[in-house]
């Protein structure tokens, strides 16, 4: 009989490697041969809940980080069901559950900081304050990111720091502060080249794009869109390479090739779709309404009300911002449309 813990080990190393795809059938052996063992068993849980995570399947992670934290309670170990309880929250953020994934931060934080933990502070921090941004609440998260990003430099956790960084960058973008979000981003892909991780490797390209294309530079935007794409494309990472698409389209979009836009826009919508992604479906629902304001300024004006209520009901200050920015400008001044949102 195959020893599942040398399976589970071998899985480690291919997730270690962002080989998820490949990881993710060795973990569901090791879990299956684990029988009554319960600590393999909540560690095969919670592995799978991070790497159905990174390859953007939601739902499945959100389950697994439910058993593992079952099972971790069970045997007594709150610190690690704790842990679960924050992968829960992240998963719970990727789908838009806003509110929902802060309650789960907040209270996974007040217990770290009573136990001291150093790392769970800091990761949660970061997690929290990705949560702030969608929220709207920019000068937490950015203040959030910052304290995270000390917490993980006293670790000397340099993936951590990374992903500080990105989050600093997609946070200054969307202030407006382009120059240093590009800044943010070109240090963490520096890191994660170094680091060999593909998968921060792609966020921070994508990044990089976009602080290019919200400075104007549509067509240098271009060429980073399609790194991040690469690399997204090795990992198996469909949400991260639909916002890619988003992000790409809109460039596109603001360059006048509306045909090519819309094939990324409706691209990135069927892999929100795929992967229950509400936020990124509110993104593709208002670009594509900018792109039948051009048909019928009506219908495309009733696309951004449409999206404005499923941001607002998930709690996505930003998201809401820019439907409402929309929606004024399809009253006032329809030729403000295209808009190249951050």
């Amino acid at each position: 009989m195959s020893n599942p813990y040398s399976i589970f080990d071998k899985a480690e190393q291919k997730r270690s490697l962002s080989k998820f795809l490949q990881a993710i059938p060795l973990y569901l052996e090791a879990r299956r041969l684990s029988g009554i063992d319960d600590e393999l068993k909540s560690a095969c849980y919670f592995s799978l809940g991070d790497t159905y995570r990174m390859v953007g399947d939601f739902t499945k992670a959100g389950r697994c980080y439910t058993q593992s934290r079952k099972i971790l309670l069970a045997m007594g170990d709150e610190m690690r069901a704790l842990d679960a309880m924050v992968g829960l929250g992240l998963s719970l953020r990727a789908t838009g559950e806003v509110r929902e994934s802060l309650a789960l931060f907040n209270k996974a934080l007040k217990t770290y900081i009573k136990f001291n933990d150093k790392a769970g502070i800091a990761f949660t921090l970061w997690a929290r304050s990705g949560a702030l941004r969608l929220k709207g609440d920019l000068k937490a998260a950015i203040e959030g990111f910052k304290q995270a990003k000390k917490g993980f430099s006293g670790l000397r956790d340099k993936s951590g720091v990374g992903y500080c960084l990105t989050g600093l960058g997609g946070t200054s973008r969307v202030l407006g502060k382009y120059d240093d979000s590009k800044k943010y981003y070109t240090e963490a892909n520096r890191l994660f080249t170094k680091l060999k991780d593909t998968f921060g490797v792609a966020y921070s390209y994508c990044g990089i794009a976009n602080s290019m294309r919200m400075t104007g530079d549509f067509k240098g935007s271009l060429k980073f869109f399609n790194k991040a794409k690469t690399n997204y494309r090795k990992i198996g990472d469909k949400v991260s390479y639909a916002y890619t698409l988003w992000g790409e389209g809109t460039a596109l979009q603001m360059l006048g090739k509306n045909k090519e836009a819309l094939a990324d826009f409706k691209e990135a919508q069927r892999l929100f779709k795929e992967t229950r992604d509400r936020r990124g479906l509110i993104y593709c629902a208002l670009s594509l309404g900018e792109l039948e304001c051009r048909r019928d300024l009506k219908k495309g004006s009733k696309a951004f009300g449409n999206a404005l209520k499923k941001a607002q009901a998930l709690g996505l200050g930003v998201e809401a911002s820019y439907a409402k920015r929309l929606i004024d400008a399809a009253r006032k001044d329809p030729g403000k449309i295209p808009m190249n949102l951050a």
